[in-house]
């Protein structure tokens, strides 16, 4: 989920969801210590922050058409809901205060929560609906720089097929100064992978796996995705949100497609890598 678009160097791959990749010595010798853990017995909003760190509740730059609220987020029976809705209401994004016609959940950790390095995961499961668009991704918080991770995002274009990616580089144009060492030219990286398969109104379980010299996606266990590429050193914070964005402009204009949508998730954990027998 991309908050900028600059210089793109883009690789696209498709595949159908399998196996890959082998176990590292890291995976031999090392086992996961959790770290981090919600199950969702309640909301905690010590833990969770309702919109984005620098206060905006949507992406402008995306076109996206929601405005994040707070009474969007839930708890029912040990399982978090984030709702979109059909609502109409006068927020500002990013640029300017203007008429949002719908509103959506998103919950992040910029505040309670970040790690660098380890595993992150979450067991989760939402509709496919054209338009919705529901992910659950990690910023370093050493922002205008990169990188981030989208564990999965699902478009809300093609119902068999989801998305995970990697961004690095910088998404600020003519940024100078600090760890760039006075670059001022423009650069971002991206790196994607479409995956196949049934995602939808399925209980699921997505996990990202950094290490200093790779990085693993696994969706239910299964490595989908591998890369030495921006591996990210920086803490990162977790998101998970439900956006919305209309790219035919007819989207959202049929009233069966406003009804409620709404992304469960059962947890959100994360862990770190400590030796055996420790």
């Amino acid at each position: 989920m991309k908050l900028k678009n600059l210089l793109v160097l883009f690789v696209t791959v498709m595949i159908s969801v399998s196996s890959c990749g082998s176990s590292s010595s890291d995976e031999i010798n090392y086992k996961w210590e959790l770290t981090f853990e919600d199950n969702f017995n309640s909301l905690d909003t010590n833990i969770w922050r309702r919109h984005f760190a620098m206060g905006n509740r949507t992406i402008w730059s995306n076109k996206e058409v929601q405005w994040y609220k707070d009474e969007n987020v839930t708890v029912e029976n040990g399982i978090l809901k984030l709702t979109a809705k059909k609502e109409s209401i006068y927020g500002k994004d990013s640029e300017s205060e203007k008429q949002f016609e719908f509103t959506s959940g998103m919950i992040n950790t910029p505040n309670s929560f970040k790690q660098a390095y380890g595993k992150w995961e979450i067991r989760v499961k939402f509709p496919f609906r054209k338009g919705y668009w529901p992910a659950f991704w990690l910023v370093a918080d050493q922002r205008p720089g990169l990188p981030e991770i989208d564990v999965f995002e699902y478009f809300g274009q093609e119902r068999n097929k989801i998305s995970i990616a990697q961004h690095w580089g910088l998404d600020y144009p003519n940024y100078s100064g600090g760890m760039y060492e006075g670059k001022t030219e423009p650069f971002y990286f991206l790196r994607t992978k479409a995956i196949e398969g049934k995602f939808d109104d399925k209980w699921m379980v997505w996990s990202f796996e950094c290490f200093p010299d790779r990085m693993l996606w696994k969706l239910d266990g299964k490595t989908v995705y591998e890369s030495t590429e921006g591996i990210p050193t920086a803490p990162m914070y977790i998101i998970a949100n439900v956006a919305m964005k209309d790219w035919t402009g007819k989207l959202f204009k049929d009233d069966g497609n406003v009804k409620p949508y709404v992304m469960e998730i059962d947890y959100i954990r994360a862990y770190k890598m400590v030796p055996k027998g420790e």
